[in-house]
């Protein structure tokens, strides 16, 4: 509803991602009233610029991580995979929009001795944290896959994993949420939230906004929204780099990265193939969007085709550079407890896969239900708290 001072709901939910647009579906599902603004447009930060990969297994920088802390940390949120996998499939049989939903497999593939090693630690460390995964020696690899270069030996082959189309599915999601009465604000942004008796007030670009509880889904910016909950979590924005081909025959069905080398592949329903695994872009200091290097586009071309052959002679469609967040390998999940009613829902990687899952845990926390799964790891209450100006 609207006050005399602005608008009231029961629910603001800040972010308009795709982590913020599953949480207020859900939400408003389950009939919570609910408003999300974002201060630019929806969809337009990571969750536009991802490839829309939906990862499952281990990917291989952090195969790579000796850090005992982080691969704990990796470990909790790969058990997460499988289910929000599973979702992603339930959305995109309700949704009314083809979300361009698959899930034929990923492969990591190997071109060296020691690359098969890792492949086949990772797989142990998988296998105990409950993963369906394999290893396929290069005929084996082959025989699924033909596209793959002779240069491949040996692959792990997950078959849950798959893709989705960012660029269709949090559009559908915002439509199914805005028929179950969501409200969306877009060009809206969060400037001060004051804690108040029974809930929030949010001053923002638009105006006041009087809320009994808050979600923080803003991604790269979930740090300064926190801090203004009196609430200090670490998360980091760092920009990273995409590329698009033209369209061409179906060639890749499955989700394909490498064991050694920084590459994610697959191919749209259109016929694109999207490139990316990590390839740094670069942060402009004046906080514009972030521009892409050079020798990303090279580097990351140069291992898509030496992997996948068919790639030599198609043109370059289109490269971008998009943000992506990092944590201290853990989501960020759960109210705070200095400030009740606050919740983050933070995303440490493999936000976009994850997205439905923490949505239906946010829903759950917010209605005071249990959530789909064990939230107790990724609370906000791991870190320090300190008191700001806007919790004093």
């Amino acid at each position: 509803m609207t006050g005399s001072a602005g608008l009231e709901t029961d629910v603001l939910v800040v972010g308009g991602g795709v982590m913020g647009c599953c949480a207020a579906s859900f939400l408003a599902r389950a009939g919570v009233e609910c408003i999300v603004i974002e201060r630019g447009e929806l969809n337009a930060q990571a969750s536009g610029m991802n490839a829309g990969s939906l990862h499952v297994q281990i990917q291989s920088s952090m195969a790579r991580d000796t850090d005992p802390a982080k691969q704990a940390a990796f470990e909790s949120m790969i058990a997460l995979n499988p289910d929000a996998v599973v979702a992603w499939r339930v959305l995109a049989e309700e949704l009314e929009d083809d979300i361009e939903y698959r899930a034929s497999g990923g492969l990591m593939v190997a071109e060296t001795d020691d690359q098969v090693r890792l492949l086949e630690a990772k797989m142990a460390r998988e296998r105990a944290c409950g993963l369906d995964v394999q290893l396929l020696d290069g005929g084996e690899v082959r025989a699924i896959a033909p596209y793959l270069s002779e240069r491949v030996i040996a692959a792990e082959f997950c078959a849950a994993e798959g893709k989705v189309n960012p660029a269709a599915a949090t559009p559908a999601i915002v439509r199914a949420a805005k028929a179950d009465g969501a409200r969306f604000r877009n060009h809206t942004e969060l400037l001060a939230l004051t804690i108040e008796r029974g809930g929030f007030t949010a001053r923002t670009t638009a105006g006041p906004i009087r809320a009994a509880k808050v979600v923080n889904a803003c991604g790269a910016q979930a740090a300064a929204v926190a801090a203004m909950a009196g609430l200090d979590i670490p998360v980091r924005g760092k920009p990273l780099h995409m590329s698009v081909s033209e369209p061409t025959e179906s060639v890749v069905p499955h989700l394909v990265q490498h064991a050694g080398a920084m590459l994610t592949l697959k191919q749209a329903a259109r016929g694109n193939l999207l490139i990316g695994g990590g390839w740094p872009a670069r942060a402009n200091p004046d906080g514009a969007d972030a521009s892409v290097l050079r020798a990303s586009i090279e580097g990351g071309l140069w291992v898509a085709q030496r992997i996948v052959p068919a790639i030599c002679g198609l043109r370059l469609l289109r490269t971008w550079a998009g943000p992506s967040i990092s944590t201290d390998g853990k989501a960020i999940l759960g109210e705070a407890a200095d400030a009740p009613g606050f919740i983050v829902a933070v995303s440490a990687h493999s936000g976009y896969t994850l997205a439905p899952l923490i949505g239906r845990a946010v829903a759950a926390i917010v209605q005071g239900k249990g959530a789909p799964f064990d939230i107790a790891p990724f609370s906000p209450a791991r870190f320090a708290v300190r008191r700001s100006a806007a919790a004093s």
